[in-house]
């Protein structure tokens, strides 16, 4: 084969220019080899990668807080305080707040450990704040708060309960030693002597409270649980009305007012039904601003169920538990509205899974309303969940199954909260067993 065209002639090259050449190569080896290393240990980025740090400051976190919580989204605000704690761990006054944040937020929530868990987070963020800055009123007065809700006697012993309403009360004494005339601490004082059952005094430093600070959502909503607690309910209503008119985003205003519809006395059925109204488009509001929150929905369901509208009870149960469908209380609420409308039978199933537990394979309604298949946890025996207990032990007893009857009354009774009114209840089931009946159950008193 022959190649046409301009011969290539190799020229002499000078010793001096190949080994210039040859060092100038080895050193752009080297430095590749070292660059390559530094991006293989994470030295070097990227031009265009992701910084590994937040770019949001504290200042930035602590905004978006602001903006859920008057939002009413108060998981997500919990969320931006923390992470504005984490890039500012030595802020008090941030930490102050998550806590007023935390405590709030738990009465939004339906379980009892998840209750306790929130309100344990809101003591840990309120203790860090007084370690960092132990000189602020405002830092006592939410101490006040968070050990007041702690004292829930459905969250802890009577004997815990008063330890911490004691704490609550010297907290918030503090609190006003250091600034005399501190609404905050004043409100968050007379919801502590409403708890402690000292009903006068508790008036009057309510009462003192929303005249310093007419503008506070919390002195309004302190004021308000104070005349609730009083059996005040016209009073109680008018200050949530109050608190919700200065935020109109808080779910959990809606709630308690409309527990305060539902309760207060009426002089005639149809005062009474409009209240009832009301009870309900309050919870609804609640369920609108914070549409995945289950609380609403039972609440809704419980109004239906008490006055005797077990349908509408249902659905709303249903749909609650469509939102948590691995939440073992929630079947215990739609257990008892299934028992309540006299669907014995088909309550056994959804009560043994909030208190014994169930597998998947038993949890035929969980299936059938959610699609999934769900294994459930029971709920612990405790003053919330102990109608869940005696209404299945009752419910296994007209249904001949004694032996399983037996053993959840056995435990009733072994627990603190055995009281004349259930003790009746396991008798009666006692006796079923002793005399097997040819009618159907008894409907037990629905809780309120």
């Amino acid at each position: 084969m022959n190649l046409h065209g301009n011969q290539f002639k190799p020229g002499q090259e000078k010793p001096g220019l190949r080994i210039g050449r040859m060092a100038t190569y080895t050193a752009l080896i080297v430095i590749a080899a070292v660059v390559y290393h530094f991006f293989q240990i994470g030295k070097i980025q990227p031009l265009l990668a992701p910084t590994p740090t937040p770019t949001l400051s504290a200042a930035s976190y602590l905004e978006q807080g602001q903006v859920f919580f008057d939002a009413g989204q108060l998981d997500d605000a919990i969320s931006a305080y923390k992470q504005a704690a984490q890039l500012d761990p030595k802020n008090a006054a941030l930490l102050t707040e998550l806590a007023r944040i935390q405590t709030y937020s738990s009465d939004l929530l339906i379980t009892d450990a998840d209750r306790t868990a929130r309100l344990r987070d809101a003591l840990t963020s309120i203790s860090r704040a007084i370690q960092l800055a132990p000189d602020v009123s405002q830092e006592y007065a939410i101490q006040a708060l968070v050990l007041d809700w702690s004292a829930d006697p459905t969250l802890v012993s009577a004997d815990q309960a008063q330890t911490l309403l004691a704490q609550a009360n010297e907290a918030a004494v503090h609190a006003i030693q250091l600034q005399p005339q501190n609404p905050l601490a004043l409100a968050f004082q007379a919801e502590v002597l409403a708890d402690q059952l000292n009903w006068s005094q508790a008036l009057g430093i309510g009462a003192e409270a929303v005249s310093l600070e007419p503008g506070s959502m919390d002195v309004h909503r302190a004021y308000a649980k104070v005349l609730e607690t009083s059996g005040d309910y016209n009073g109680a209503i008018q200050e949530y009305l109050q608190a919700i008119q200065i935020n109109p985003n808080l779910p959990f205003l809606y709630i308690s007012l409309g527990v305060n519809y539902r309760f207060r006395p009426h002089l005639t059925p149809e005062d009474e039904a409009v209240d009832i109204g009301r009870a309900l488009d309050a919870y609804a509001t609640a369920a609108r601003l914070n549409p995945l929150n289950p609380l609403p929905y039972l609440s809704i369901a419980g109004t239906y169920a008490n006055e005797g509208e077990f349908f509408a009870a249902e659905l709303n149960a249903q749909t609650a538990l469509k939102l948590d469908p691995s939440n073992a209380d929630i079947y215990g609420r739609l257990g008892l509205i299934y028992y309540h409308a006299r669907n014995f039978e088909g309550s056994i199933p959804v009560l043994k899974c909030a208190v014994l537990g169930c597998s998947a394979a038993e949890n035929a309604e969980g299936t059938r309303l959610t699609g999934k298949n769900l294994s459930i946890a029971g709920v612990p025996l405790s003053p919330t969940t102990i109608s869940y207990y005696y209404t299945y032990g009752e419910a296994l007893a007209y249904y001949s199954q004694c032996s399983e009857a037996e053993k959840i009354f056995t435990q009733i009774r072994a627990s603190p909260w055995d009281d004349p009114t259930v003790e009746a209840i396991l008798e009666d089931g006692e006796a079923v067993c002793r005399n097997p009946p040819t009618a159907t159950p008894p409907v037990l008193t629905p809780s309120p």
